[in-house]
Parts: structure tokens; sequence; C-alpha cells
């Protein structure tokens, strides 16, 4: 229950957070864009008002905008309609006819405008109600020759329903491209970041779990350490009694007492390999012949020579001997008590691209895939006398020395303990 909550803390909440931070990320850009808006309406507006004031100096809006650079490089095309969308007056680009875009029941005077962008030319359109109403049109003098300002308002103007005004934008267009591009580069970013931060939140949490294993360990491996010391003296104690029990009580009793005999050597034997686990792993390291140490302990533990491979010219390796020593012996003990022949048992000792190779072969029982996911933890055994400790220190003394220990189950039955260590630096 505990590991699910975790799991589901671990993804929902970068889930909520990057949940919270596109939404903080949308309301920006929003703000942003919502700004760079209202600058470009306000623009247009002003081009508008600009234009009206100059109708007092000029004819029309064309002489008005022509008479002006500034103008005449920002105003695309403006145009004045009828309510059945005819075009009256135009000057630049301006559609042909216009359908009516301010609603039917505003009222004449009302403020009403409609922007509307258009992206292909990079520009902004303002669509305004006509002003409507106004003085009637003066009769014009005899010499007029031409038609005023007032005469284009009232005899033009004045019968337009609404005007359209496209003016040049760029700077608007090139700060809504840019954060069209930033918004999703910014959320991979923000997704990186909150990944980012989970792992090292993740990290944070399995050190601090390791950290309170270590700790853990560090009080199991001292109580176990006091265990196995005041275990010795009362096994020495029952050693001896047995030894006095073997001498006065009848042949009968013999049974008994070499069943007293076999544990008190199993719980001597746990109480070493305890000892072997928690002492230094690496012990003195030194350059030494791994086939020397094959052959003795083929001799010890099964009276013969079981090196049943040995390439010549193999390097050295840089290892405890006595480390290397309790690793083979654990290893050949297991091989002898897998079911299989004795004679099956033999060890190979060959080149291998990282060092040295050793290979404990038998044919007994093999190894199950289920055992070989926790072979190496400690206590764990399929024996039903095994006390499963001593896989696990042949690993922590292979570690120690820079190797690596795998145990695989052979093709045609029986298992393989593959041991590798690394080659001993060459003597200067």
């Amino acid at each position: 229950m505990k590991t699910e909550k975790n799991t589901l803390a671990s993804t929902g909440l970068p889930i909520l957070a990057l949940a919270v931070l596109t939404g903080l990320d949308i309301m920006i850009f929003n703000g942003i864009a919502e700004r760079d808006r209202l600058e470009s309406h306000n623009d247009s507006e002003r081009t508008m008002n600009i234009l009206l004031s100059r109708l007092r100096d000029h004819d029309d809006f064309g002489s008005a905008i022509e008479s002006d650079e500034s103008l005449s490089a920002k105003v695309i095309g403006i145009a004045a309609y009828a309510s059945d969308g005819a075009r009256i007056y135009s000057w630049g680009e301006a559609p042909f006819a216009f359908s009516r875009p301010i609603p039917n029941e505003a009222a004449k005077g009302d403020s009403v405008r409609l922007y509307i962008d258009n992206p292909k030319n990079d520009s902004v359109a303002l669509v305004f109600q006509a002003f409507g109403g106004g003085p009637p049109p003066k009769e014009p003098a005899e010499e007029t020759t031409r038609p005023g300002p007032s005469d284009f308002f009232f005899t033009t103007l004045r019968k337009a329903d609404f005007f359209y005004l496209e003016i040049r934008e760029p700077k608007y267009w090139m700060r809504r491209r840019l954060e069209d591009l930033l918004f999703p580069v910014i959320e991979l970013a923000l997704g990186a970041l909150v990944l980012s931060v989970r792992g090292l939140i993740m990290r944070n949490a399995e050190y601090r779990r390791r950290i309170e294993e270590q700790r853990n360990l560090v009080v199991l491996g001292t109580a176990a350490s006091t265990l196995a010391h005041e275990i010795k003296n009362p096994l020495l104690s029952i050693r001896l009694q047995a030894r006095i029990l073997e001498k006065t009580c009848p042949k009968s009793a013999r049974r008994e007492i070499d069943i007293i005999n076999d544990e008190v050597e199993r719980l001597s034997a746990l109480s070493h390999r305890v000892g072997d686990y928690l002492r230094d792993p690496a012990g003195n390291p030194r350059s030494i012949d791994p086939r020397e140490i094959a052959f003795a302990v083929g001799m010890r533990l099964c009276g013969r020579d079981i090196l049943a491979v040995a390439e010549e010219g193999l390097p050295r390796v840089n290892m405890d001997p006595e480390r290397l020593r309790s690793v083979l012996e654990n290893l050949v003990r297991n091989a002898l008590e897998s079911g299989g022949a004795e004679d099956g048992v033999v060890i190979q000792v060959g080149a291998d691209d990282d060092g040295t190779r050793i290979d404990v072969l038998d044919r007994g029982q093999g190894i199950s895939a289920e055992a070989a996911a926790r072979i190496f933890d400690p206590f764990f055994t399929t024996k039903s006398r095994g006390t499963g400790i001593g896989l696990a220190v042949c690993r922590r003394f292979v570690l120690a020395a820079g190797g690596s220990l795998v145990l695989e189950a052979r093709q045609d039955g029986g298992c393989r303990a593959r041991l590798v260590l690394p080659a001993a630096a060459a003597a200067s």
C-alpha cells in the first residue's frame, strides 16, 4: 500500500505541477497576446483619427495619405461602404464589396468597432460604423472649381454605412509569431524541468532509503557479530562435553552423539560465515595465481585434482588468497551438494576479456529462474539445511576485488558458477 501511494505521488504530483505551470504559462502568454492586440487596435484608431483630422486640409483620404510618407508606408487601403456592402469610396487595397460587419441593431453614433487580423499581409483591418447625421451640405459658390473637404464629407462619406481601414503591423505580427513559437518550446522546457525535479526527488528518496537500510544493516551487523561471538563459547563447551560422552556412553548412543556433533559443526560454520560476511571483504589483496588456489581447494574437498582445464600463460589476479579460497570452497561445496555425481564437479580456468575466468561446474539439479533472482540475498537458501549466507559472502568478496560472480543453469543439466576477476597489474 505504501509503495502504491509513493508511486501515485511520484506520478500525480509532477502531472499536477505541469498542469499548474502550463496554466500559468497560458495565462501569461494570453496576457502578452492581449496586450499586443490592444496596442495594434490602438494604432489603428490613432491612424484613423489622423486621417480624419487631415481631411480639413485635403480633398479626400487618398490625398491625405499620399501627402505623408509615414501614412503611405503604413496604410494599405481605406474604403467606405454603403449598407448593402457596395463600395462608395476606396484608396489602395480594399475589398470591392463588404458584407455588413456591424450589427443592424447598433444605432448610429454608437462606438462599434471590429478588428480583423490579416497575417497574410502582416496587417490589421479596422471596420467601424460611419458617422451619420451632420448638417446638410452648403451650396457651393459659383467660383468653386473643385469640391473641398467638406464637400467630400457630405457628398461621399455621409452616404457610407461603415468604413474599412487596413494598416501594416509588422512588429505586431512578428511578436505574435515569436509567441506562437516560444509557447511549445517553453512547454517542453517546463516538462523537462518537472521531470528533472521529479528525478531529483526520486533519487533523494532512494538515497534516503539506502541510508536507512545502511543504518539498519549496521545495527543488524553489530547484533550478528555479537551473537556469533557469544555462540562460540557455548559451542566449544558442547563439543568438549560430546567428546566426554563418546568415551563414557555405550556404543548404542553414538548415533545421538553424532547428531550433536553435526549440529555443533553446522552452528560453528554458520557463525564463521556470518563473521566472514561482516568483516572487511577486500582483506589483504595481492597478486596470486588462481590455479594454485583451485588445485588446493579440489584436493581438500574432493581428495583429487578437479582443475579440468587451465590455460597456460594466464594473468595473475589481485585478490586476498584467503578470500579467493573461501569463495571457491563455498562454490565447490554447493556443487557437491547439488545432487549430481561427485566426478561431475570440475573447475575450469581461462582467459576473459575482463581478466581471468574461473568456472565451477556440476551436473546436479541446476538452478531455477526464481532462485537465480535471489540466490545472492543473505539468508536465502533452497536447501533444507542451508544457511543462505555462503553465496552472499562469495559475492561480497568478489565485488570487493573488482570482479563478478554469476550462477546460471547449464544446457544439459547442472549449474555453472562463473567468477571473473580482473588481472593484476604487472610488476614494474
